[in-house]
């Protein structure tokens, strides 16, 4: 049997590593133009200079040759009805079962030259390498967006000591993760640290000639920099599957054994879009660990297993200037896929106990559907295995915030709820505490 994984990222890197550990002698192929296999997450660390390249890897560095792995380079198409994939070099690659975990890719605003040497995105370890040779000659950068990708660029720029400025189109920053009164405390912290934040401004020229000299908005302003970085979300990366069999919406619409409407074909990562627990339809969560179990999902199926992926939430969490944050579930209101809104909350419960301490739940016919922690983050794994198991919360609404709130406290709730709470450990533990 033939396995042929397309990525070599999260999704990719689990899936070889499953069926590896499942089938000894399979055959396994990977297609890919990186051959590290290093956590994306980390960059903006190296960019700062807190990490080195070797401590972005988190397999070795010959891991493919270890577990036996083929790697060829770069995918151009597939050949749906020949079972095959066509690389940049070298023969088709025929396969028995095929996993597409491409990816995604920085989502660069449209501009006038946008593909200027010295315009970089966060998403690769080229990008990294990109840039680190130029920071001797760059005094001032500009940095296009404030997502979180957009926020750590800022941030890790900041610490080699580079002016820089962020330029966003939206009211706010980290407007994708953060509701308005924690999203304007982070902007005031990074603007403290030197980090001047201009919102409601869409750029339209990057200039200069043979290296960069500014960036022009399209009121006319112009702001000097040498550097250009790209913070504005990920696109999935679905060119292997635009114009096949393969059904595609916002990204690459699959089932719960997340097996993709082809015959044989699997797909996993930021690429997918498979089900959110919490808006209760398709969506595209494209998080670290969630890349990680679809790509062993997917294994496991692409195996012959039978093992249903149950779906995920979008959930972040950060550390800007040795302050915390979490976020998670619909904690802002984003378009869905097709337009218009999806899993409007219809209400919400807010405490700052100081002025670094910022908590807020969000609730739809009294479950929860999103939160906020800020600085003080040891509440958020209950409120988000709460939020995950759909439990109408009525009768702990008001301690959600409260100083009970613990496992101790929520497991009589556990207990009254447990057709919710289905998994052996959390049943074996309200049986052995006895309640």
């Amino acid at each position: 049997m033939r396995y042929v994984i397309v990525g070599a990222s999260a999704a990719g890197v689990s899936a070889a590593e499953t069926i590896r550990q499942r089938d000894p002698a399979a055959e396994i192929v990977v297609i890919s133009d990186e051959r590290l296999v290093y956590s994306r997450p980390l960059l903006s660390y190296y960019l700062a200079g807190h990490l080195t390249e070797e401590g972005l890897l988190y397999r070795p560095r010959d891991f493919f040759e270890r577990m036996n792995i083929s790697v060829l380079d770069r995918a151009l198409a597939l050949d749906l009805e020949k079972c095959q994939v066509e690389v940049e070099h070298g023969p088709p690659v025929p396969y028995d079962k095929l996993l597409l975990a491409t990816g995604a890719s920085a989502r660069f605003p449209r501009a006038e030259g946008m593909k200027k040497d010295g315009v970089f995105g966060l998403r690769h370890l080229s990008d990294v390498e990109g840039i680190l040779p130029r920071l001797a000659e760059v005094k001032k950068a500009v940095v296009l967006g404030a997502g979180l990708v957009g926020l750590k660029a800022a941030a890790g720029l900041r610490e080699r000591g580079v002016e820089v400025t962020m330029l966003v189109s939206s009211r706010q920053v980290l407007s994708q993760m953060l509701d308005a009164s924690s999203a304007r405390f982070f902007q005031d912290l990074f603007e403290q640290h030197g980090v001047p934040t201009i919102t409601g401004v869409k750029p339209a020229a990057i200039l200069g000639k043979d290296r960069i000299e500014g960036v022009e908005t399209a009121s006319g302003e112009v702001f000097p920099c040498q550097l250009v970085m790209v913070g504005k979300g990920v696109d999935p990366n679905l060119e292997l599957a635009e114009g096949t069999p393969i059904r595609v919406d916002y990204g690459v619409v699959v089932d719960k054994y997340l097996a993709t409407s082809v015959e044989n074909v699997y797909a996993a990562g930021d690429v997918v879009q498979a089900m959110d627990v919490v808006r209760g339809e398709s969506w595209i969560n494209a998080l670290w660990p969630c890349a990680v179990e679809q790509g062993r999902i997917a294994a496991l199926n692409m195996l012959g297993e039978r093992v249903p992926y149950r779906g995920s939430t979008r959930m972040n969490s950060v550390q800007f200037f040795r302050l915390p944050v979490i976020s998670a579930g619909l904690a802002v209101l984003t378009p869905g896929p097709l337009g218009g809104r999806s899993g409007e909350h219809d209400s919400t419960i807010e405490d700052r106990p100081s002025p670094t301490v910022y908590w807020k739940v969000f609730l739809k016919d009294d479950t929860i559907v999103g939160f906020v922690v800020m600085g003080d983050i040891e509440r958020a794994g209950l409120l988000k295995i709460l939020m995950e198991k759909r439990v109408n919360v009525s009768a702990i609404r008001d301690d959600l915030l409260g100083p009970r709130l613990d496992l101790g406290f929520l497991l009589p709730f556990i207990a009254e709820n447990r057709e919710r709470f289905d998994e052996p450990e959390m049943q074996e533990l309200v049986e052995t505490v006895g309640v």
